[in-house]
């Protein structure tokens, strides 16, 4: 389970683009449609850490050969507009997420565990799928619904959910 900050660019646990083959002994290595795609990644990376966030890592590769999510962290809007035109070169799977009908019923069920279990102002979600958290939840981070995640990890979808700050 993860719980990740979004960023309009980089929302994709894993890009199902990226398959790879492995053989017995070998290190993963991007497949070479992955290779494209782990390169424009490095080049969002960089332009991301020249327009304000300095720390913002290059993209990891899993053992299977798959780019894993980049970033966890907050990506102020001007870098996101900054580097725009690069993110829009990643496939579909590779920035926005689109929920199904069943998918946002099982998350509008995850809030509603939230508020269930001790967090009276948990939102429910916005139409792309993410938690607008008001200032002190998300001052409080992960810590702050902590007991809440095993009760409610159920209603997840696929592997974390979304959180941006209200009014973004």
């Amino acid at each position: 389970m993860k719980i990740r900050r979004a960023a309009p660019l980089l929302l994709a646990p894993v890009l199902a683009a990226c398959a790879a083959t492995s053989t017995p002994g070998a290190t993963a290595s991007p497949s070479p449609g992955a290779s494209a795609v782990l390169a424009v990644y490095r080049e969002l990376a960089t332009c991301l850490r020249q327009h304000g966030v300095p720390n913002f890592p290059d993209p990891v590769v899993d053992a299977q050969g798959n780019v894993q999510e980049v970033s966890s962290m907050q990506i102020p809007a001007s870098a996101k507009n900054a580097c725009a035109s690069i993110a829009a070169r990643l496939p579909a799977e590779g920035r926005e997420r689109t929920y199904t009908a069943a998918e946002m019923a099982k998350l509008r069920q995850l809030a509603q565990c939230f508020r269930d279990h001790g967090i009276a102002d948990w939102p429910d979600p916005n139409a792309r799928g993410e938690f607008p958290l008001p200032k002190r939840l998300l001052d409080l981070g992960k810590r702050g619904w902590r007991d809440q995640l095993p009760l409610c990890r159920q209603y997840f979808v696929g592997r974390g959910i979304a959180i941006v700050e209200a009014g973004s």
